[in-house]
Protein backbone atom coordinates (compact mmCIF):
# COMPACT_ATOMS: atom_id res chain seq x y z
CA UNK A 1 0.00 0.00 0.00
CA UNK A 2 1.34 3.76 -0.95
CA UNK A 3 0.93 6.62 0.89
CA UNK A 4 -2.96 6.90 0.15
CA UNK A 5 -3.75 6.28 3.78
CA UNK A 6 -5.06 9.24 5.57
CA UNK A 7 -5.95 10.70 8.95
CA UNK A 8 -9.66 10.56 9.32
CA UNK A 9 -11.06 14.38 9.96
CA UNK A 10 -7.44 15.69 9.09
CA UNK A 11 -7.35 17.94 5.97
CA UNK A 12 -4.63 16.49 4.32
CA UNK A 13 -2.59 14.95 7.00
CA UNK A 14 -0.89 11.85 5.55
CA UNK A 15 0.25 8.65 7.51
CA UNK A 16 4.02 8.59 8.46
CA UNK A 17 3.38 6.09 11.20
CA UNK A 18 -0.12 4.30 10.79
CA UNK A 19 0.02 2.57 14.36
CA UNK A 20 1.00 6.23 15.79
CA UNK A 21 -1.79 7.50 14.47
CA UNK A 22 -4.31 4.11 15.44
CA UNK A 23 -3.03 4.80 19.40
CA UNK A 24 -3.78 8.11 19.19
CA UNK A 25 -7.52 7.51 18.06
CA UNK A 26 -7.80 5.00 20.95
CA UNK A 27 -10.34 5.96 23.96
CA UNK A 28 -7.95 5.87 27.01
CA UNK A 29 -9.34 8.50 29.07
CA UNK A 30 -12.66 7.19 28.96
CA UNK A 31 -14.62 8.02 32.50
CA UNK A 32 -14.36 5.05 34.96
CA UNK A 33 -17.10 2.82 35.25
CA UNK A 34 -20.01 3.19 38.71
CA UNK A 35 -18.81 6.59 39.23
CA UNK A 36 -21.53 8.65 38.40
CA UNK A 37 -24.53 9.44 41.14
CA UNK A 38 -27.68 8.46 40.81
CA UNK A 39 -28.73 11.41 42.50
CA UNK A 40 -27.83 13.85 39.62
CA UNK A 41 -29.25 11.88 37.51
CA UNK A 42 -33.00 13.68 37.07
CA UNK A 43 -30.75 16.82 36.70
CA UNK A 44 -28.96 15.41 33.94
CA UNK A 45 -31.93 14.27 31.73
CA UNK A 46 -33.02 18.31 32.37
CA UNK A 47 -29.73 18.86 29.53
CA UNK A 48 -30.10 16.06 27.38
CA UNK A 49 -26.81 14.43 28.51
CA UNK A 50 -28.57 10.96 28.67
CA UNK A 51 -27.79 8.52 25.65
CA UNK A 52 -24.13 8.79 24.57
CA UNK A 53 -22.54 6.94 26.98
CA UNK A 54 -24.33 3.89 26.11
CA UNK A 55 -21.38 3.57 22.80
CA UNK A 56 -19.59 1.85 25.50
CA UNK A 57 -16.01 0.75 25.55
CA UNK A 58 -14.80 -1.27 22.59
CA UNK A 59 -11.40 -2.58 23.58
CA UNK A 60 -9.08 -4.01 20.66
CA UNK A 61 -10.14 -2.50 17.95
CA UNK A 62 -7.47 -0.59 16.71
CA UNK A 63 -7.18 -3.18 14.09
CA UNK A 64 -10.68 -2.77 12.21
CA UNK A 65 -10.11 0.94 13.08
CA UNK A 66 -6.68 0.74 11.14
CA UNK A 67 -8.64 -0.73 8.45
CA UNK A 68 -11.20 1.61 8.05
CA UNK A 69 -8.52 4.91 8.66
CA UNK A 70 -6.88 3.33 5.26
CA UNK A 71 -10.03 3.84 3.41
CA UNK A 72 -10.91 7.42 4.06
CA UNK A 73 -10.46 10.22 1.75
CA UNK A 74 -10.21 13.78 3.52
CA UNK A 75 -10.59 15.18 0.02
CA UNK A 76 -14.23 13.44 -0.46
CA UNK A 77 -15.03 12.70 3.50
CA UNK A 78 -16.09 9.63 2.35
CA UNK A 79 -14.57 6.09 2.83
CA UNK A 80 -14.36 4.30 -0.34
CA UNK A 81 -15.27 0.76 -0.36
CA UNK A 82 -16.11 -1.64 -2.92
CA UNK A 83 -20.00 -0.80 -2.94
CA UNK A 84 -19.28 2.60 -3.20
CA UNK A 85 -18.70 5.70 -0.96
CA UNK A 86 -19.95 5.98 2.40
CA UNK A 87 -19.31 8.03 5.01
CA UNK A 88 -21.03 8.82 8.99
CA UNK A 89 -24.29 11.21 8.81
CA UNK A 90 -25.70 13.38 11.37
CA UNK A 91 -28.65 10.75 11.12
CA UNK A 92 -25.63 8.09 12.72
CA UNK A 93 -25.47 10.83 15.34
CA UNK A 94 -28.81 11.27 16.41
CA UNK A 95 -29.67 7.03 16.23
CA UNK A 96 -26.14 6.79 18.26
CA UNK A 97 -25.22 9.14 20.55
CA UNK A 98 -29.02 10.54 21.01
CA UNK A 99 -27.97 13.71 20.32
CA UNK A 100 -29.81 16.61 18.53
CA UNK A 101 -29.12 17.87 14.84
CA UNK A 102 -30.49 21.00 14.45
CA UNK A 103 -28.95 23.32 16.11
CA UNK A 104 -26.88 26.16 16.46
CA UNK A 105 -23.28 25.67 15.23
CA UNK A 106 -20.93 24.27 18.02
CA UNK A 107 -18.55 27.69 18.15
CA UNK A 108 -16.66 30.12 20.45
CA UNK A 109 -13.62 30.99 22.15
CA UNK A 110 -10.87 29.33 22.56
CA UNK A 111 -8.35 30.77 25.31
CA UNK A 112 -5.18 29.41 26.93
CA UNK A 113 -4.89 32.18 29.71
CA UNK A 114 -5.54 31.76 32.97
CA UNK A 115 -7.89 34.24 33.57
CA UNK A 116 -10.01 32.45 31.09
CA UNK A 117 -9.53 28.94 32.91
CA UNK A 118 -9.93 30.35 36.86
CA UNK A 119 -13.28 32.66 35.63
CA UNK A 120 -14.66 29.79 33.76
CA UNK A 121 -13.97 26.49 36.28
CA UNK A 122 -15.34 28.89 39.25
CA UNK A 123 -18.89 29.68 37.06
CA UNK A 124 -19.12 26.15 36.43
CA UNK A 125 -17.55 24.26 39.40
CA UNK A 126 -17.43 26.65 42.09
CA UNK A 127 -13.77 26.33 42.71
CA UNK A 128 -10.48 27.59 41.32
CA UNK A 129 -7.48 24.59 40.00
CA UNK A 130 -4.70 25.16 41.63
CA UNK A 131 -1.36 25.07 40.19
CA UNK A 132 -0.76 21.46 39.72
CA UNK A 133 -4.46 20.79 38.13
CA UNK A 134 -4.00 22.84 34.40
CA UNK A 135 -1.21 23.23 31.67
CA UNK A 136 -1.81 25.64 29.35
CA UNK A 137 -5.51 25.92 28.83
CA UNK A 138 -6.41 22.84 29.62
CA UNK A 139 -7.54 21.09 32.65
CA UNK A 140 -6.46 17.84 34.45
CA UNK A 141 -9.18 15.35 34.00
CA UNK A 142 -8.17 14.10 37.10
CA UNK A 143 -9.51 17.67 39.30
CA UNK A 144 -12.08 17.57 37.31
CA UNK A 145 -13.59 14.14 38.71
CA UNK A 146 -12.74 14.91 42.01
CA UNK A 147 -14.62 18.60 41.85
CA UNK A 148 -17.55 16.40 41.09
CA UNK A 149 -17.53 13.44 43.10
CA UNK A 150 -17.12 15.99 45.78
CA UNK A 151 -20.14 17.58 45.21
CA UNK A 152 -22.72 16.51 48.15
CA UNK A 153 -25.67 16.91 45.34
CA UNK A 154 -28.12 18.01 48.28
CA UNK A 155 -29.16 21.08 46.97
CA UNK A 156 -30.14 22.31 43.24
CA UNK A 157 -26.90 24.27 43.08
CA UNK A 158 -24.52 21.30 44.29
CA UNK A 159 -26.38 19.18 41.42
CA UNK A 160 -25.67 21.74 38.55
CA UNK A 161 -22.56 21.65 39.47
CA UNK A 162 -22.10 17.69 39.35
CA UNK A 163 -23.78 17.60 36.30
CA UNK A 164 -21.34 20.64 34.64
CA UNK A 165 -18.62 18.23 35.47
CA UNK A 166 -19.80 15.19 34.65
CA UNK A 167 -20.79 16.74 31.27
CA UNK A 168 -17.43 18.41 30.91
CA UNK A 169 -15.50 14.77 30.98
CA UNK A 170 -18.49 13.25 28.27
CA UNK A 171 -17.10 16.28 26.15
CA UNK A 172 -13.89 15.81 26.64
CA UNK A 173 -13.35 12.03 26.35
CA UNK A 174 -16.15 10.52 24.32
CA UNK A 175 -17.36 13.09 22.34
CA UNK A 176 -14.58 15.32 21.34
CA UNK A 177 -11.28 13.11 22.65
CA UNK A 178 -8.11 14.23 21.70
CA UNK A 179 -4.42 12.93 22.04
CA UNK A 180 -4.04 13.67 25.79
CA UNK A 181 -4.82 11.23 27.91
CA UNK A 182 -4.80 13.59 30.73
CA UNK A 183 -6.55 16.57 30.02
CA UNK A 184 -9.85 18.09 28.97
CA UNK A 185 -10.14 21.37 26.66
CA UNK A 186 -11.16 24.42 28.40
CA UNK A 187 -12.75 25.91 25.31
CA UNK A 188 -16.13 23.95 26.00
CA UNK A 189 -16.86 25.54 29.81
CA UNK A 190 -18.92 28.77 28.57
CA UNK A 191 -21.13 26.50 26.55
CA UNK A 192 -22.03 24.76 30.45
CA UNK A 193 -22.00 27.72 32.14
CA UNK A 194 -25.67 28.30 31.61
CA UNK A 195 -26.89 25.43 32.67
CA UNK A 196 -30.47 25.72 31.01
CA UNK A 197 -28.94 25.75 27.89
CA UNK A 198 -27.30 23.06 28.15
CA UNK A 199 -28.55 20.62 25.37
CA UNK A 200 -26.57 17.20 24.23
CA UNK A 201 -26.00 13.59 25.73
CA UNK A 202 -25.11 11.98 29.12
CA UNK A 203 -24.03 8.77 31.58
CA UNK A 204 -24.85 4.84 31.34
CA UNK A 205 -23.19 2.19 32.31
CA UNK A 206 -21.05 1.19 29.75
CA UNK A 207 -20.69 -2.63 28.76
CA UNK A 208 -16.82 -3.60 27.27
CA UNK A 209 -16.70 -5.20 23.74
CA UNK A 210 -13.37 -6.61 22.44
CA UNK A 211 -12.35 -7.18 19.04
CA UNK A 212 -9.58 -10.05 18.46
CA UNK A 213 -8.89 -9.77 15.02
CA UNK A 214 -6.20 -8.59 12.42
CA UNK A 215 -6.15 -5.68 10.73
CA UNK A 216 -5.51 -8.39 7.49
CA UNK A 217 -8.43 -9.97 8.63
CA UNK A 218 -10.26 -6.62 8.20
CA UNK A 219 -8.72 -5.65 5.44
CA UNK A 220 -9.96 -8.31 3.74
CA UNK A 221 -13.11 -8.36 5.00
CA UNK A 222 -14.08 -4.78 3.45
CA UNK A 223 -12.17 -6.24 0.28
CA UNK A 224 -14.96 -8.63 -0.46
CA UNK A 225 -17.52 -6.62 1.11
CA UNK A 226 -20.92 -6.26 -1.56
CA UNK A 227 -23.64 -4.94 -2.07
CA UNK A 228 -26.05 -6.62 0.52
CA UNK A 229 -23.35 -6.68 3.26
CA UNK A 230 -23.27 -3.12 3.49
CA UNK A 231 -26.69 -1.86 5.60
CA UNK A 232 -27.79 1.32 3.82
CA UNK A 233 -30.48 2.06 6.02
CA UNK A 234 -29.81 0.71 9.14
CA UNK A 235 -32.80 3.39 11.38
CA UNK A 236 -35.38 1.60 9.53
CA UNK A 237 -38.08 0.83 11.96
CA UNK A 238 -35.88 2.08 14.81
CA UNK A 239 -37.94 4.14 17.22
CA UNK A 240 -36.08 7.81 18.32
CA UNK A 241 -36.75 9.80 21.10
CA UNK A 242 -40.03 12.32 20.48
CA UNK A 243 -37.41 15.20 21.01
CA UNK A 244 -35.01 14.39 18.51
CA UNK A 245 -37.36 13.17 15.93
CA UNK A 246 -37.71 16.56 14.38
CA UNK A 247 -34.30 17.18 14.16
CA UNK A 248 -34.07 14.17 11.53
CA UNK A 249 -35.14 16.02 8.47
CA UNK A 250 -32.04 17.61 8.57
CA UNK A 251 -29.96 14.50 8.15
CA UNK A 252 -29.35 14.57 4.64
CA UNK A 253 -28.02 18.31 4.32
CA UNK A 254 -24.91 18.75 2.60
CA UNK A 255 -23.23 21.66 4.65
CA UNK A 256 -19.81 21.99 6.86
CA UNK A 257 -19.95 20.62 10.68
CA UNK A 258 -18.70 23.60 12.60
CA UNK A 259 -17.08 23.04 16.09
CA UNK A 260 -14.79 25.63 17.22
CA UNK A 261 -11.57 25.55 15.30
CA UNK A 262 -12.61 22.05 13.63
CA UNK A 263 -14.44 22.02 10.26
CA UNK A 264 -15.73 18.90 8.35
CA UNK A 265 -18.24 18.92 5.54
CA UNK A 266 -21.23 16.44 5.17
CA UNK A 267 -21.15 15.03 1.61
CA UNK A 268 -24.46 13.80 1.37
CA UNK A 269 -24.49 14.11 -2.50
CA UNK A 270 -21.94 11.19 -2.48
CA UNK A 271 -23.54 9.14 -0.48
CA UNK A 272 -27.28 9.04 -1.20
CA UNK A 273 -27.85 5.62 -0.89
CA UNK A 274 -27.71 5.98 2.53
CA UNK A 275 -30.90 8.22 2.41
CA UNK A 276 -32.46 5.56 0.03
CA UNK A 277 -31.86 7.41 -2.94
CA UNK A 278 -29.85 6.82 -6.40
CA UNK A 279 -26.61 7.81 -6.83
CA UNK A 280 -25.32 8.96 -9.71
CA UNK A 281 -21.72 10.17 -10.28
CA UNK A 282 -21.03 13.19 -7.49
CA UNK A 283 -19.69 16.85 -8.70
CA UNK A 284 -15.90 17.58 -8.07
CA UNK A 285 -15.75 17.12 -4.01
CA UNK A 286 -16.18 20.59 -2.22
CA UNK A 287 -12.73 21.75 -0.25
CA UNK A 288 -12.55 23.18 2.82
CA UNK A 289 -8.68 24.29 2.13
CA UNK A 290 -7.15 24.68 5.19
CA UNK A 291 -10.02 25.70 7.12
CA UNK A 292 -10.60 21.46 7.08
CA UNK A 293 -9.15 20.93 10.83
CA UNK A 294 -6.21 23.66 11.99
CA UNK A 295 -3.42 22.34 14.10
CA UNK A 296 -3.34 24.34 17.55
CA UNK A 297 -0.17 25.34 19.27
CA UNK A 298 1.10 27.81 21.28
CA UNK A 299 -1.21 30.64 23.13
CA UNK A 300 -4.40 30.43 22.17
CA UNK A 301 -6.68 33.36 22.08
CA UNK A 302 -9.45 32.87 18.82
CA UNK A 303 -13.05 33.38 18.51
CA UNK A 304 -13.86 30.99 16.38
CA UNK A 305 -17.63 31.93 15.58
CA UNK A 306 -16.06 35.40 13.92
CA UNK A 307 -13.13 33.43 12.09
CA UNK A 308 -15.34 30.89 10.66
CA UNK A 309 -18.24 33.36 10.29
CA UNK A 310 -18.14 31.58 6.42
CA UNK A 311 -18.82 28.24 7.69
CA UNK A 312 -21.48 29.33 10.88
CA UNK A 313 -23.39 31.25 8.65
CA UNK A 314 -23.28 28.57 5.44
CA UNK A 315 -24.70 26.20 8.36
CA UNK A 316 -27.61 28.49 9.37
CA UNK A 317 -28.78 29.96 6.33
CA UNK A 318 -28.20 27.22 3.95
CA UNK A 319 -28.31 24.00 5.91
CA UNK A 320 -31.83 23.32 4.56
CA UNK A 321 -31.44 24.58 1.05
CA UNK A 322 -29.21 21.50 0.33
CA UNK A 323 -31.20 18.57 1.60
CA UNK A 324 -30.99 15.34 -0.56
CA UNK A 325 -34.40 14.61 -2.61
CA UNK A 326 -35.43 11.80 -4.93
CA UNK A 327 -37.24 8.61 -4.92
CA UNK A 328 -36.85 6.00 -2.65
CA UNK A 329 -35.07 2.68 -4.11
CA UNK A 330 -35.47 -0.82 -3.29
CA UNK A 331 -31.91 -2.37 -5.17
CA UNK A 332 -29.04 -0.79 -3.40
CA UNK A 333 -26.49 -2.10 -6.46
CA UNK A 334 -24.95 0.96 -7.85
CA UNK A 335 -26.24 2.33 -11.06
CA UNK A 336 -23.49 1.35 -14.03
CA UNK A 337 -22.77 4.71 -14.69
CA UNK A 338 -21.64 5.29 -11.36
CA UNK A 339 -20.06 2.14 -10.34
CA UNK A 340 -18.04 2.52 -13.93
CA UNK A 341 -17.18 5.96 -12.85
CA UNK A 342 -16.39 4.55 -9.16
CA UNK A 343 -14.10 2.53 -10.04
CA UNK A 344 -12.26 4.43 -12.94
CA UNK A 345 -11.45 6.72 -10.25
CA UNK A 346 -10.69 5.21 -7.16
CA UNK A 347 -10.43 1.03 -8.44
CA UNK A 348 -6.66 0.31 -7.63
CA UNK A 349 -7.79 1.43 -4.30
CA UNK A 350 -10.75 -0.80 -3.42
CA UNK A 351 -8.87 -4.13 -2.81
CA UNK A 352 -6.22 -3.11 -0.55
CA UNK A 353 -5.38 -6.65 0.52
CA UNK A 354 -4.11 -7.52 -3.01
CA UNK A 355 -1.26 -4.46 -2.51
CA UNK A 356 -0.05 -5.59 0.37
CA UNK A 357 2.89 -7.97 -0.21
CA UNK A 358 2.75 -11.33 0.98
CA UNK A 359 -0.46 -10.91 3.22
CA UNK A 360 -2.19 -13.72 4.07
CA UNK A 361 -4.99 -13.81 6.84
CA UNK A 362 -6.92 -16.94 8.54
CA UNK A 363 -10.53 -16.30 9.33
CA UNK A 364 -9.51 -17.06 13.48
CA UNK A 365 -5.88 -15.40 12.86
CA UNK A 366 -5.31 -13.50 16.13
CA UNK A 367 -4.82 -9.24 16.50
CA UNK A 368 -1.38 -7.97 15.34
CA UNK A 369 0.47 -6.05 18.09
CA UNK A 370 2.58 -4.27 16.22
CA UNK A 371 2.25 -4.27 12.40
CA UNK A 372 3.77 -1.82 10.14
CA UNK A 373 2.12 -0.26 7.31
CA UNK A 374 3.51 -0.99 3.80
CA UNK A 375 4.68 0.90 1.31
CA UNK A 376 6.20 4.63 1.26
CA UNK A 377 4.84 7.07 3.02
CA UNK A 378 4.74 10.90 2.26
CA UNK A 379 6.60 13.40 4.58
CA UNK A 380 4.13 16.08 5.66
CA UNK A 381 4.94 19.74 6.00
CA UNK A 382 4.55 20.81 9.80
CA UNK A 383 1.76 23.51 9.11
CA UNK A 384 -0.52 20.56 8.15
CA UNK A 385 -0.20 18.19 10.73
CA UNK A 386 -3.10 18.23 12.53
CA UNK A 387 -3.16 17.64 16.98
CA UNK A 388 -6.60 16.41 17.77
CA UNK A 389 -7.96 13.20 15.72
CA UNK A 390 -11.35 12.97 15.66
CA UNK A 391 -12.38 10.00 17.07
CA UNK A 392 -16.66 10.45 16.17
CA UNK A 393 -16.25 9.45 12.39
CA UNK A 394 -13.68 5.98 12.52
CA UNK A 395 -15.92 5.22 15.75
CA UNK A 396 -19.39 5.11 14.37
CA UNK A 397 -18.04 3.28 11.83
CA UNK A 398 -16.74 0.92 14.02
CA UNK A 399 -20.27 0.60 15.21
CA UNK A 400 -21.75 0.35 11.86
CA UNK A 401 -19.70 -2.58 10.37
CA UNK A 402 -20.06 -4.38 13.72
CA UNK A 403 -23.46 -3.97 13.37
CA UNK A 404 -23.21 -4.93 9.99
CA UNK A 405 -21.13 -8.24 10.69
CA UNK A 406 -23.23 -9.74 13.16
Amino acid sequence: MDAWCVVPNCGSVLIRDLQNVIRNLLLRKLDPLDTFNEVAAATLVLTGFQHVSRVGEMRGHSALLSALVERWRPETHTFHLPVGEVTVMLEDVSYILGHPINEEAVTGRSDSSHEFLVENCIACFGREPGPDDHVFGKLHIAWVRRCRDSEPCDTQESLERYVRAHIFCVLGTIVFPDKSTVSLNSKFLPLLRDFHRISGWSHWRRHTRNIQRSTAHFRRGLDDMGVDDFIWRPYMGVGILDVLAPHLVLCSTQSPLVSFECIEWHPTDRVRRQFGMQQLPPGPAFDLSYDHCKRLTGAQNHEWGRIYIQWVNRWTVDRYNTLQLGEEIIDFHPLPVYYDWYTQQYGIHLRLSDRVPGEQVGADEPQQQQEEPAGPHQEVPPHEQQEQVSLLIPSIMIIRFINCNQ
